[in-house]
C-alpha cells in the first residue's frame, strides 16, 4: 500500500516540477488558486444560516444549499435526528450520510452555531470527491470554521430574544364527543348495550362532575403555549502580519413546550436545554516560511427533560381518551387505571431525566515554504483530535394512581376507589448511561502552486491516517491519501486530474483498499476572442467530470463480514448411558470473503453563466450508477446450497437529475439594492439489479422502481351495504368487512384480496424535488429577506395513532368526523367507525392512508434596521432585527405538520435581535 501511494503522490509531483522547470523562463505570475474550479459544488454562509435561530444547526440548512435535502429534525432542544442526503439516495442497503468535516476533519457538526461558521460546502461530483476514497460516494460537508483577518480588533456582540409557539397541535374531542362515536363504533360492530347512556353523554355534555364524568385534554395539561428561547455571541476578530485571531463564545438556551412541572412537585424538573460553544482559532507566522495554525471548538450542553428522556414520549402519551379519569381524584391521588398511566403524573411524578455533554474539536496544523526547492512549494503535517461524550444523571420514580366511581346516587355521591395501580416511590439516581466517540486523524501533505504566463499549475498530494473509537469497540481505521493536480490555460481551458487511495480495517486482508481515479475538464468560453467583453454574456463557462467514489458504510450489521459467525444453535446430541445431551456451537452464517465497499461512478456536466451582469446561472446534470451493493443472493444462489448465506455485494442502483440556481441582483441609486434568488434540483432514483427470489407477479420486485418504494393496498371506495350483500363483490381474506369498511382492488386477478394485492404506489418520505427562493433587499439602511422552500414528489403516511380511531385503546380525533355512515356514504372521507382495537381491515397499508407530503413553506422572514457609525473615530455599527421561522405552510396534510407527523410538535419562532460591531 505504501509504495503505491508515494509512487502516485510522486508521479504527480514529479510531472507538476519538471513541467514548470522547463517553462521557467516564463514570466511568472501571482499565484491563483484553480482547484475546484470545474467540480460540482454548493455552498451557504454562515451568516444566512444565522437567520434561523434554532438550537439545531442541521435545521437552519434546510432547502439553503442547492442539492443538499436535509430533513426536518425535532423542534425538541437537544434533540439532533435530521436526515443528510447529497443529491438524492443512491444505495438501499448501506448508509446515504454524506461525509461531515469540520476545517478537513471528520467530526460532528451538529453541536456547532452558525456564529462560528464561515461557510458550508456541499462536494458533489468526482472530481471534488474520489479523494475521499471510500468515503466520497454520498458527497461530502466541508464546514469552514471563522478565521482571524489582519485588521484592528473587531468586536461583536449579539443578543436575540424570541419564544416557540406550537403549530398544528393534534386535536382530540373532548369527552362527550368521544362518546358519541364510541357508541356509533359500537353500534356498528353490533353492539346493542353501548357503553355510553343518554344521562352519560348528558352529564359530559354539561360537565355534570369533574371526577365522575371527566374532560380532560391532556395535551393542552402538559404543554404551554409558548416557549422561550434566547441567543448571545460574543466575539473577537483581528490580526497582523505576524499573528491572526478569531474567538467566539456562544450560548444559547431552549426551555422547550413542556409545562413548567417544579412548581407543580419537588419530584421533577422543569424541561432545559442550554448549550455554551467556545471558539478559538489562532494562525501564526512564526517565521517567512514556517506557520502555525491552531484550532479549537468547544461545546457543552445541559440537557434536562422531566418524565422521559424525550419529550417527544410525553408528547405521544396524551392519545387517550378525554373521559378516561381526572388528572386528581377527589381525595388529591392521581386519577389512572390499568390500560392507562396518567400523562400528568407523567410528567411530575416520575422524576426527570438529565445529561451533560461535551464536545471537543481541535487540530494543530504546521506548514513549511520550500521555495528554496522550487518556489510554490510547500509541506504540511496536521494532527486532530476530536470527541464527544454524554453521561446521564437520572432521578427517578414510580406513582400510585386509581380509578374512581361512584357507590352512591346521583343526588348523594359516595366515591369509592379501584384497586391501585403502581406504587409510590421515592426518588432514585440512575448514573448508568453514559455513551461517547472520539477520533485521532493525522495528514501530511505536500503542496504546488505556480503560475507562469498562461499557464497555471496547482498540485497536492496527501496521507491520511484516522482511528475512530465508538465507545467499546474495536476502533475503526481508514488509512490513505490522495493527490490532485489541476491545470489552466490562458484563463480558457481547465484539467483536473485527481485519486484517492484508502483502506479500511473492516474488509478482507490483500482486499482492504481500494483506487478511485476521477477527470474534470473545463472550458471559459466568455474568454475567447469571439465573446471576450460581450455585455450580454460576460461570463460563460463549461464542465464536465467523471470518476470513481466508494461507501465503506454498508449498513450491515455484522462488521467483519468476511468472518464465518458461530453461536450455539438449537438441538444437540445424547452422549453417555444416561443419553445426556450435549448443545455446543454451530455454523449459523457463512462469511463473505470477497466483501467489498459499495462502488459508484459518477458523472456530471455543468453550465455556469452571468447574463447582462444582472443574471447568474448554474445549472448541473447528475448521472451516478452505484454497485457491489450488499444483497441477499436470493436469485444468485439456491436455498438448497444447505446454510445460511451472507449477503453479497450484488446489487446495483442508478440515480441521475439536476440543479438549477438563478441569482438576479440590481441596484437603483446608492442607497437601495435588491436580489433574488431561486435554487432546485431533483433526483430520480432506480434500483437496476437485487437478487431477488423469484416472484408470482412481476409488481412484487422492487428491481426496476425507486429506492424504498412503498407497497401497498389499492384503496377502491367504502363498501356499501349493497356490495356486502353481493356475493359476487370481492371480500378480503384477513376479515369479516361491513358497509363502510375500505374497498381495496385486486391487482392481480385471481378473485382474491389478499396481501399479493400489495401494489407499489406513491413516493417515499424523501422528496425527489426541492426549491428555495430567497428574496432580500436593503433601502436607506434598513434590510429585508425571505426565504421559502418547498417540496415535491413526496408522500407521508397517516400511520400515527392520531389518525387511528380507538386503535390501541386510543383518543379519536378531528379526523374521524368525516367517517362513513348510511347518511354520509357519498361524501365520507374516513372508514365506518369501529370500536375493535384489532381492525383487521380498515387500517391495513394502503392508499387511503397515504397523503401528497408536497408543501410549500415561508422558512424565515426578517427585517433590520442598521445604526452606522456610531463611534466617531472607528467603524461601528449596531443592527437590530425582528424574525419569524415557519410561519406558514402550504399543504395536502393540513391537521398535522407535513414533516413532523408525530412527537414533539413543529413551532413557529419569533423573535427580536439587536447586533452591535465596532
Amino acid at each position: 500500500m505504501n509504495k503505491k501511494l508515494v509512487l502516485l503522490c510522486v508521479g504527480f509531483f514529479v510531472a507538476s516540477t519538471l513541467w514548470a522547470q522547463e517553462n521557467k523562463d516564463l514570466v511568472e505570475q501571482p499565484e491563483e488558486s484553480v482547484s475546484q474550479e470545474i467540480s460540482a459544488s454548493s455552498q451557504v454562509s454562515g451568516e444566512v444560516l444565522e437567520k434561523t435561530l434554532s438550537t439545531n444547526l442541521y435545521n437552519t440548512m434546510i432547502g439553503r444549499i442547492p442539492g443538499l435535502t436535509v430533513s426536518q429534525g425535532s423542534f425538541e432542544g437537544g434533540v439532533v435526528n435530521n436526515s443528510l442526503l447529497a443529491r438524492g439516495i443512491s444505495t438501499f442497503q448501506g448508509s446515504s450520510d454524506p461525509l461531515l468535516l469540520i476545517d478537513g476533519f471528520q467530526c460532528s457538526i451538529s453541536e456547532l452555531v452558525p456564529q462560528e461558521v464561515e461557510s458550508i460546502t456541499l462536494l458533489k461530483d468526482a472530481a471534488a470527491t474520489a479523494i475521499y476514497g471510500l468515503r466520497g460516494a454520498n458527497g461530502v460537508i466541508l464546514v469552514t470554521t471563522k478565521r482571524g483577518e489582519i485588521s484592528p480588533l473587531q468586536v461583536s456582540f449579539s443578543a436575540q430574544i424570541g419564544f416557540q409557539k406550537a403549530v398544528r397541535v393534534p386535536q382530540y374531542l373532548d369527552a362527550y364527543n368521544y362518546a358519541v362515536l364510541h357508541n356509533e363504533a359500537e353500534r356498528n360492530d353490533g353492539v346493542s348495550n353501548v357503553t355510553y347512556q343518554p344521562e352519560d353523554l348528558e352529564r359530559y355534555k354539561s360537565g355534570w362532575n369533574k371526577y365522575l364524568y371527566p374532560n380532560v385534554n391532556w395535551t393542552k395539561e402538559i404543554m404551554r403555549q409558548v416557549s422561550p428561547i434566547q441567543n448571545y455571541d460574543l466575539s473577537f476578530k483581528g490580526g497582523n502580519k505576524i499573528v491572526k485571531y478569531f474567538v467566539m463564545l456562544n450560548v444559547i438556551n431552549n426551555n422547550g413546550l413542556l409545562r413548567r412541572t417544579e412548581p407543580l412537585s419537588e419530584n421533577s424538573k422543569n424541561q432545559s436545554y442550554t448549550r455554551y460553544n467556545v471558539r478559538s482559532n489562532i494562525d501564526v507566522n512564526v517565521t517567512k516560511n514556517f506557520s502555525v495554525a491552531a484550532n479549537m471548538g468547544l461545546s457543552v450542553a445541559d440537557w434536562t427533560t422531566p418524565g422521559a428522556q424525550y419529550a417527544s414520549t410525553i408528547f405521544d402519551k396524551t392519545n387517550i381518551p378525554a373521559n378516561a379519569f381526572p388528572i386528581y381524584n377527589p381525595n388529591n391521588t392521581f386519577g389512572g387505571n390499568e390500560t392507562y398511566t396518567n400523562p400528568y403524573a407523567d410528567l411530575t411524578e416520575t422524576g426527570y431525566y438529565s445529561s451533560n455533554s461535551r464536545t471537543i474539536n481541535t487540530a494543530l496544523r504546521v506548514t513549511e515554504k520550500l521555495d528554496m526547492i522550487t518556489k510554490g512549494l510547500s509541506v504540511s503535517a496536521a494532527v486532530a483530535f476530536n470527541s464527544w461524550y454524554i453521561g446521564y444523571s437520572n432521578k427517578l420514580k414510580t406513582y400510585a394512581r386509581y380509578p374512581v366511581s361512584n357507590a352512591g346516587t346521583a343526588d348523594d355521591i359516595e366515591y369509592t376507589y379501584g384497586q391501585k395501580q403502581g406504587d409510590d416511590t421515592s426518588l432514585e439516581g440512575d448514573e448508568s448511561m453514559s455513551n461517547q466517540w472520539r477520533n485521532m486523524i493525522f495528514t501530511g501533505s505536500l503542496d504546488y502552486k505556480r503560475t507562469f504566463g498562461r499557464h497555471r499549475v496547482e498540485a497536492n498530494a496527501q496521507y491520511t491516517y484516522e482511528s475512530r473509537n465508538v465507545g467499546p469497540e474495536q476502533p475503526y481505521l481508514h488509512i490513505g491519501g490522495g493527490a490532485r493536480i489541476s491545470y489552466a490555460y490562458d484563463k480558457r481551458y481547465l484539467l483536473d486530474l485527481s485519486a484517492g487511495y484508502q483502506g479500511s480495517e473492516r474488509f478482507p486482508v490483500g482486499k482492504q483498499y481500494g483506487f478511485f481515479p476521477a477527470a474534470a475538464i473545463g472550458w471559459v468560453v466568455s474568454n475567447e476572442g469571439f465573446l471576450k467583453n460581450n455585455r450580454v454574456l460576460p461570463y460563460l463557462k463549461l464542465r464536465a467530470s467523471y470518476g470513481l467514489t466508494g461507501n465503506d458504510e454498508m449498513g450491515n450489521t455484522d462488521r467483519f463480514m468476511y468472518v464465518d459467525s458461530y453461536a450455539q444453535v438449537a438441538g444437540g446430541y445424547p452422549f453417555g448411558v444416561g443419553n445426556n445431551v450435549i448443545y455446543g456451537p454451530g455454523l449459523t452464517l457463512l462469511g463473505n470473503s470477497n466483501f467489498t465497499w459499495e462502488k459508484e461512478r459518477k458523472f456530471n456536466v455543468g453550465i455556469e453563466a452571468n447574463i447582462l451582469n444582472m443574471f447568474d446561472v448554474s445549472v448541473d446534470y447528475f448521472h451516478n450508477r452505484r454497485y457491489d451493493i450488499l444483497a441477499a443472493p436470493d436469485r444468485d444462489i439456491p436455498v438448497f446450497i444447505g446454510a445460511n448465506l451472507p449477503m453479497l455485494n450484488l446489487g446495483r442502483t442508478k440515480n441521475q437529475g439536476f440543479e438549477l440556481s438563478l441569482r438576479y441582483s440590481g441596484q437603483a441609486g446608492k442607497n437601495i439594492s435588491y436580489f433574488a434568488e431561486f435554487t432546485s434540483w431533483l433526483s430520480k432514483n432506480e434500483i437496476t439489479y437485487k437478487s431477488e427470489s423469484v416472484k408470482v407477479y412481476d409488481y412484487q420486485y422492487t428491481t426496476g422502481r425507486p429506492i424504498f418504494q412503498p407497497y401497498v393496498l389499492i384503496a377502491d371506495g367504502f363498501y356499501t351495504q349493497e356490495e356486502i350483500d353481493d356475493p359476487n363483490v370481492l371480500k378480503p381474506s384477513w376479515s369479516e368487512v361491513k358497509a363502510g369498511d375500505i374497498k381495496y382492488k385486486d391487482m392481480n386477478n385471481d378473485g382474491v384480496i389478499d396481501d399479493n394485492d400489495s401494489y407499489p404506489m406513491g413516493y417515499t418520505s424523501t422528496p425527489e424535488f426541492s426549491a428555495g427562493l430567497n428574496l432580500g433587499a436593503t433601502i436607506y439602511g434598513f434590510d429585508i429577506s425571505l426565504f421559502f422552500h418547498g417540496v415535491a414528489g413526496r408522500t407521508v403516511y397517516l400511520g400515527s395513532n392520531y389518525y387511528k380511531a380507538f386503535q390501541g385503546n386510543g383518543s379519536v380525533s378531528k379526523v374521524a368526523l368525516g367517517r362513513w355512515t348510511p347518511e354520509t356514504a357519498e361524501t365520507a372521507t374516513y372508514p365506518r367507525l369501529t370500536a375493535n382495537v384489532s381492525d383487521q381491515n380498515n387500517f391495513r397499508s394502503s392508499t387511503f392512508w397515504q397523503k401528497n407530503g408536497d408543501f410549500l413553506r415561508l422558512r424565515n422572514v426578517e427585517v433590520g434596521y442598521t445604526f452606522k457609525n456610531l463611534l466617531k473615530n472607528r467603524k461601528s455599527d449596531l443592527r437590530v432585527f425582528i424574525s419569524g421561522n415557519n410561519l406558514f405552510t402550504l399543504d395536502y396534510v393540513k391537521d398535522l405538520d407535513p414533516e413532523l407527523m408525530s412527537g414533539y410538535p413543529a413551532v413557529a419562532t419569533y423573535s427580536v435581535g439587536a447586533k452591535i460591531q465596532f
